[in-house]
């Protein structure tokens, strides 16, 4: 019998405790050796899913899942030959079924185990190891070590149907070669990821590249040694906007490093591991709730079996569990973090036949939720402070959430959810309706706030944080800008998208001309008339206008204004039409609404070209 066992690891003085939970056990038949260049998947069920490289029916691995009590059952054996091993963690898409790599393809697995198999076609095949992602597009995103047109590797896209492309081709010098894992994708829309070889000059060793939706590729940092060699591990992107990464070898020591990089490419190493600390890490990083970084070195350590790691934004590094062989070891895969808060992994030596573990590390439970002081509470399109009634307000802290999501699925009959998966949000003493929930930040739509100083909490499960005050405003007109740009968002009466060209990636688009209606988002214009139901999706029945008239500049230009309302069918979105004065020359110039002597910020931008 080949054990999979649960482990909880609890820090205690200079060491750390373990209290094993036996869960079961996976035979040869069901498989063992758990080598997952990824991370397993808590999915929506409440069970994790994971593959294991080995056994099975088949003797070529299996996909398994296991329930919080630990519970495991073998969905499905994976066959010899085509299919290939599988090596990569899973993910949970959008469509609810779960997906992974192997050697010789993609696969779809429902959590009922229903199984099909998308087989690798030249040019797309060489083994895929570290997975896949799901693209703001819906479509998966992976990559190719070896193969691709140039032999050194690729990064491919492939639609939930199975249809495949060929995005780009690692030429093997000035681009590096050997991706092991898929790249992420960031606030700005592009791809970044590493690839683990070569590079330009004699020491190189790996690079990072960004990759535009459409594959227009770029490198952004090579390795030489002292700033680290080979990544292998997926990047992440912190909440402070930069990504985060591990290196395989180099650093002070040539054990490793963990480094941080702005989208730019500056590369700053945070920490070298030096053996004892943990060595040669592979699995990436993770984020948790509390602001900090965990990861897993694959060797080194007291039992030079690898070691979990904490590591925090400006680079203070804690070794928090050694592990001893016995109790799991050789950690390829990162960590995720449960709902519960606490942190879980997998390793392919260990447990009770020393074939793999998955293991737990909790939290400290006083990892209450925080708002930040100042600047925590803002407007949700301009991110000034304050609060305006029955508008978008964006929250900043750490701990808010150990989930990400949205109300999408949580609307019924109208109403708008003041709780969402366990978090809920209090302004001037009324519940606000919860949009988006993450660990560094919360939408929600305010509720019909007074004017004046509003106390604003946040409650995450049975704790709720220090209250902090905020500025509340009867209005506080703002226009929402495209993400990560100048432009404010405005759309012709056809939905047309009128910004300059470039501003979204992978879309054309043409600007405004003189002359054109444009329709501009934004919230935090104030009362309707009549006025809008509380807590509900703006009825499509009725219009609701601003109570208080709008006016808007384009530069110094007064535009005329034909209406500003709510969106039907949304909710705290205004619509604010304007017509652009047919005076203007080509330019950027600062749309500004005022509405009741109170003007939204100046920094968003309309383009008008003739």
């Amino acid at each position: 019998m080949r054990a999979l066992l649960l482990i909880s690891l609890f820090a205690g003085g200079s060491l750390f405790a373990q209290t094993i939970i036996d869960i079961g056990s996976l035979s040869g038949n069901n498989g063992y050796n758990p080598i997952d260049i990824g991370t397993m998947v808590l999915a929506k069920d409440g069970n994790f899913y994971a593959t294991a490289n080995e056994g099975g029916a088949n003797g070529a691995g299996t996909v398994f899942k296991m329930t919080p009590a630990g519970v495991v059952t073998d969905l499905y054996d994976f066959t010899v030959g085509n299919q290939g091993g599988p090596y990569s963690g899973l993910i949970q898409a959008s469509d609810g079924n779960l997906y992974g790599t192997t050697t010789g393809g993609v696969f779809k697995i429902t959590t009922a185990g229903a199984f099909t198999f998308f087989p690798f076609q030249p040019p797309v095949s060489g083994g895929a190891y570290g997975g896949v992602i799901q693209g703001s597009d819906g479509n998966l995103y992976g990559a190719i070590r070896e193969g691709g047109a140039n032999g050194n590797g690729a990064i491919f896209r492939m639609t939930l149907s199975g249809a495949l492309t060929d995005l780009h081709d690692f030429n093997g010098v000035t681009e590096g070669s050997g991706p092991e894992v898929p790249p992420v994708q960031a606030a700005d829309g592009n791809f970044y990821g590493t690839t683990c070889c070569s590079g330009v000059g004699d020491n190189a060793s790996g690079m990072v590249y960004k990759m535009t939706p459409g594959g227009s590729f770029t490198v952004l940092h090579t390795f030489m040694g002292p700033d680290g060699a080979s990544p292998q591990s997926a990047l992440i992107q912190g909440t402070d906007g930069n990504f985060y990464g591990t290196t395989e070898a180099g650093g002070a020591n040539d054990k490793g490093t963990i480094f941080k990089m702005t989208p730019g490419g500056a590369v700053t190493t945070l920490y070298s591991f030096s053996g004892s600390d943990g060595q040669n890490p592979i699995a990436g990083l993770l984020q948790a709730s509390d602001g900090n970084f965990y990861g897993i070195a694959l060797g080194g350590g007291t039992g030079r079996e690898g070691t979990i790691f904490q590591i925090t934004l400006q680079g203070a590094f804690t070794t928090l569990y050694n592990f001893n062989g016995k109790l799991g070891g050789s950690a390829y895969s990162g960590l995720i973090q449960g709902t519960d808060g606490n942190l879980y992994g997998i390793s392919t030596g260990g447990g009770a036949n020393f074939n793999g573990a998955i293991f737990e590390w909790p939290l400290a439970s006083s990892n209450a939720p925080t708002i930040m002081s100042t600047g925590g509470v803002l407007n949700g399109a301009s991110f000034q402070a304050g609060v305006a009634p029955n508008s978008w307000v964006t929250i900043k802290g750490t701990n808010l959430s150990t989930v990400t999501d949205t109300w999408a699925n949580s609307i019924v009959n109208g109403a708008l959810p003041t709780m969402l998966d366990g978090i809920s949000v209090n302004i001037g003493g009324q519940a606000a309706y919860v949009y988006y929930v993450s660990p560094g930040q919360i939408n929600v739509l305010a509720p019909n706030v007074g004017p004046g100083s509003a106390s604003v909490t946040v409650t995450s499960g049975n704790v709720t944080s220090a209250s902090v005050s905020a500025v509340a405003q009867a209005v506080q007109p703002a226009f929402f800008q495209w993400s990560n740009s100048i432009y404010a968002v405005a759309t012709r009466e056809d939905f047309s998208d009128a910004v300059k060209n470039g501003t979204i990636p992978g879309l054309t688009t043409t600007p405004a001309k003189p002359g054109d209606v444009l329709i501009l988002w934004g919230t935090g214009f104030g009362a309707t008339n009549p006025p809008v139901p509380t807590g509900m999706v703006v009825p499509s029945t009725t219009t609701y206008n601003t109570a208080s008239p709008v006016t808007v500049t384009l530069g110094t230009t007064s535009a005329t204004v034909y209406g500003a309302a709510l969106a039907p069918g949304d909710a705290g979105l205004y619509q604010v039409a304007i017509q652009i004065p047919a005076s203007l020359t080509d330019g950027d110039y600062p749309v500004v609404a005022t509405v009741n002597r109170a003007q939204s910020p100046a920094t968003a931008l309309i383009t008008v070209q003739q």
